[in-house]
């Protein structure tokens, strides 16, 4: 629904100023006015849905073995912690699922990054392959991150990874997707 609203706000925008040039070039300031409070009330209107997505937005650690979904148009993509191993640095095992019925999805558009408990943010060493998961299939993959032992209790936020994902209002949001990060221990 994010996408639907980002490409209905920037749709709002161009025609706007669309109204405006063409206003301009024809000397009707009328139609030039009109064109400037369509893009201006498109941009507040996405600003404000923007902006509540991420203050409403759930803030919590998803425990080990939870899932966090993606969405497009829909929400098939799912991403759990399914293990988590230490040594020199973090081995987490990742289990990816997607209950659609007819399309492909892809994990590997997903971004991921621990972050340590003092704030640190680390990449993994090497990503997997970004082939297509097919419709209602569960693979698990492994990744491994260069976090020191002493990094307390890290988590793990799994994100998309494009810069229009900032721009997308709601669960599609790269700073609302990093409000829900999965845990990479058991609690206490």
């Amino acid at each position: 629904m994010g996408a639907v609203i980002l490409l209905a706000g920037l749709g709002g925008v161009g025609v706007g100023l669309g109204g405006v040039i063409v206003g301009r070039l024809l000397g009707r300031e009328g139609l030039a006015r009109v064109g400037a409070r369509l893009g201006l009330g498109a941009v507040v209107g996405w600003a404000g849905i923007w902006g509540l997505g991420w203050a409403t937005a759930p803030r919590e650690v998803v425990p080990l073995g939870g899932e966090v979904s993606f969405c497009g148009i829909d929400c098939h993509l799912h991403v759990s912690v399914v293990g988590v191993t230490r040594g020199d640095g973090l081995g987490v095992r990742l289990r990816f699922r997607s209950d659609a019925r007819g399309a492909d999805e892809f994990p590997g558009l997903l971004r991921f990054v621990v972050r340590g408990a003092d704030g640190r943010r680390t990449g993994p060493m090497a990503g997997f392959g970004a082939e297509p998961l097919a419709a209602g299939a569960t693979v698990e993959r492994e990744l491994s991150f260069a976090v020191p032992a002493a990094a307390g209790e890290p988590v793990l936020e799994v994100t998309w990874g494009g810069w229009l994902d900032y721009l997308v209002p709601g669960s599609g949001n790269v700073l609302v997707q990093r409000l829900r990060p999965l845990a990479l221990s058991t609690p206490e």
